[in-house]
């Protein structure tokens, strides 16, 4: 055998690919097992924020319960001192009617806490406080009606205020547990919506590794190929038409690849858009929606790198414009038109998918956002290549709508979609740039998104 590469070399390659190989499916095993769990637990986060609503719903109900109760007995108390004072028998028109609404709210209250033991211990001293408040004030009405008004009078400052103090000092200590019960809930709330985002992300991160491992394995494959084939030089044009077929071969395992990594997103967006239809809670719902959508974008970005045959490079412009065309559908009928002014540029595959994901995440945003109901309004998006700051090319994404607000607060929590604009932007080496794109428009300043992308060695 007359090899270009000497047998002993050869065959070191030939370990050290093997090698690599089992790493990469080492990855693909732990990549699809972290999807799994994140998967579930996606699941599990949902239906505990669901708990954990209505946990928060059931002590809103408790306060506005204890606050009622509070509000009837100073309404029957201000109706018992008018009376007193002036002797006005209109004021125990009020009198009797929340006199008669307490036993009964008492008793709501009662089934709210039913499994609390604490609280309930508390609402019953607070029941006997009022059962007795209730009798000195029909006591003191009496006494005041039969003549006997400094008596009724006297009575009044010596019991009854001692006896609605107490009265209100336990609702007090019940309407402030549950203001701690009802902090304590809201925490864990926003710990869950945390912990959600989170496992939503490490989703997606683990559907990006296993296509990256996928298509480095094939990748690998061919490289092996390559190898063996500069070890046999003699064979080469022997080999010619088997090495084509094989490289046709590896093309279309590119393309299936894509396609299936698209089928895996749509199928996770399918599981977050049953878990929504399940769902109660709007804010849970909303988030659910939210990432939905976000993975719906990223399954299309890669159903489209699928339609183009699975190559190492791709241009921009033929990626972008069926990708607008899909867009038009969240039109609906609005006045609202998308523009591409794109240079033929010829980037690698995985880059595109990138952009084409930041693209459809802006340009949704925008149709969603930049344009009032009825009114007029243009997104264009723009590609060209630079040579300033650096060799590189640029995408923009304008439009001429209401403008871009920064949300107030520092420590507000930024959307899903943004995060995803910026995970994608930082794969591209890059970080986008958003100002308003016509600073001089007070009512129309719309919004210029800039991402400047260095060219790769």
């Amino acid at each position: 055998m007359d090899a270009t590469l000497p047998p002993s070399r050869y065959q070191r390659l030939r370990m050290a690919l093997g090698r690599t190989r089992k790493q990469i499916l080492l990855a693909r095993v732990a990549l699809f097992a972290l999807l799994i769990a994140a998967v579930g637990a996606i699941l599990f986060l949902a239906l505990r924020a669901d708990r954990t609503d209505d946990w928060v719903e059931h002590t809103l109900r408790m306060r506005g319960e204890i606050e009622g109760l509070l509000t009837t007995l100073r309404e029957a108390e201000g109706a018992q001192r008018g009376y007193l004072l002036t002797g006005d028998a209109t004021y125990l028109n009020p009198y009797r009617p929340a006199v008669t609404v307490l036993p009964d709210q008492i008793d709501k209250l009662r089934v709210l806490l039913a499994d609390d033991r604490a609280q309930t211990a508390r609402l019953d001293a607070a029941s006997t406080l009022l059962r007795s408040r209730v009798a000195e004030m029909n006591e003191t009405i009496e006494l005041f009606a039969s003549g006997r008004r400094e008596e009724a009078r006297r009575r009044v400052e010596e019991q009854g205020r001692a006896v609605s103090n107490g009265i209100v000092q336990q609702l007090n200590e019940l309407d402030a547990e549950e203001v701690r019960n009802l902090a304590l809930r809201q925490a864990r709330q926003r710990q869950d919506r945390d912990l959600l985002l989170i496992a939503i992300v490490i989703a997606l991160l683990a559907t990006g590794g296993l296509a990256t491992a996928l298509l480095r394995a094939e990748r690998l494959h061919v490289a092996e190929l390559n190898a063996a084939n500069a070890s046999l030089e003699e064979r080469v044009r022997a080999r010619t038409a088997e090495l084509e077929s094989e490289r046709h071969r590896v093309e279309t395992l590119l393309s299936d690849v894509n396609h299936r990594v698209g089928n895996n997103l749509s199928m996770v967006s399918s599981i977050l858009a049953l878990q929504g239809r399940k769902t109660d809670n709007g804010e849970a719902r909303a988030v659910l929606d939210a990432a939905r959508e976000h993975i719906g974008a990223i399954a299309s970005a890669q159903r489209r790198l699928h339609l183009l045959a699975g190559r190492d490079t791709v241009r921009l412009d033929t990626y972008l414009e069926p990708l607008l065309e899909d867009l038009q559908e969240l039109l609906a009928g609005r006045a609202v038109a998308l523009k591409l002014n794109a240079e033929p540029l010829e980037l690698r595959s995985k880059d595109v998918v990138s952009i084409g994901i930041i693209v459809n995440e802006l340009v949704t945003n925008a149709i969603k956002h930049a344009f009032p109901p009825g009114e007029e309004g243009t997104v264009l998006i723009r590609a060209r290549s630079v040579s300033e700051p650096g060799p590189g090319y640029v995408v923009e994404i304008l439009d001429d709508g209401i403008g871009y607000h920064e949300k107030e607060g520092a420590g507000e929590q930024e959307g899903l979609g943004r995060v995803i604009v910026m995970s994608m932007s930082h794969s591209l080496g890059s970080e986008m740039q958003t100002l308003p794109a016509d600073p001089s428009n007070a009512e129309r300043p719309g919004t210029l998104h800039r991402l400047f992308v260095p060219s790769k060695a």
